[in-house]
């Protein structure tokens, strides 16, 4: 098993590396990769400024000691914020990662994913749109090996007026177009949609386009690492999935599920 989206105190995680590790190695996984937020509004629950180069040199250490029975890598999960993409090439560039996370937490400069009081005032199809409109930017900017909880705007579990699966196909297009990896990101499961990031619909249309996919728990405690991994696991051979992507210096290789 791998997890390559990991949060730890530095971002908006509760635990430490060291107490991520222990959990990681009582749950027998063969990869970790630490994965916290860098964000270039620096919102509260993103790594500072002055603490990225502790968060490199944190990971290259671990990455250095050879007595861990799994390997770890050096991950980010960065938001994608369309008038800096400068900004976010110079810091993946800088910080030298195993691979990038590209994800989107703000549409219109409002941070959907954490202000859910907000959405009363809001058009949901707009919303849906947007948030669609800048994943697709996303992975078309070759900033990311990796979209993020592909359909996040769903959290709270607010619909739009017409069907998805026009706008899955057509993302599912644009990643393949892309060269992007997606993760199956479990975390979705315990919020108010009560399902998996993406979902087995969009998961399949990806899966028809030849889009890779990764695993990701998004834990933010030691303790949700590989979390439902069982139902994730299942849910890929359902839909056709036979390998999974890992990384490496920002090369992509495959392992079976």
């Amino acid at each position: 098993m791998i997890d390559y989206h990991i949060h730890t105190i530095l971002s908006d995680g509760i635990d430490t590396h060291e107490s991520c590790l222990q959990i990681a190695a009582e749950y027998n996984v063969s990869e970790i990769g630490f994965s916290d937020h860098i964000c270039l509004n620096y919102p509260d629950w993103a790594v500072k400024k002055d603490d990225f180069l502790v968060m490199k040199e944190k990971v290259t250490k671990i990455k250095n000691t050879n007595a861990l029975p799994f390997k770890v890598k050096y991950g980010v999960e960065m938001d994608y914020l369309p008038k800096m993409i400068n900004e976010i090439k110079l810091i993946i560039q800088q910080q030298k990662f195993d691979y990038v996370i590209g994800s989107v937490h703000f549409i219109n400069g409002w941070n959907f994913d954490t202000e859910p009081l907000n959405y009363s005032d809001k058009n949901i199809d707009t919303l849906f749109l947007n948030y669609y409109t800048l994943i697709q930017e996303a992975a078309l900017s070759g900033l990311f090996d990796i979209i993020g909880h592909a359909d996040l705007i769903k959290k709270f579990n607010y619909k739009p007026t017409f069907k998805l699966d026009k706008l899955y196909n057509q993302t599912a297009k644009i990643f393949k177009k892309a060269d992007v990896t997606i993760e199956i990101n479990t975390s979705g499961f315990y919020k108010p949609c009560k399902e998996f990031y993406p979902s087995k619909e969009f998961l399949t249309l990806c899966f028809k386009e030849n889009v890779p996919v990764t695993f990701g728990s998004d834990a933010h405690q030691a303790t949700d690492i590989v979390r439902n991994y069982d139902k994730a696991i299942q849910l890929l051979k359902t839909i056709g999935y036979k390998q999974i992507a890992v990384f490496e210096k920002r090369k992509r290789s495959f392992i079976p599920i």
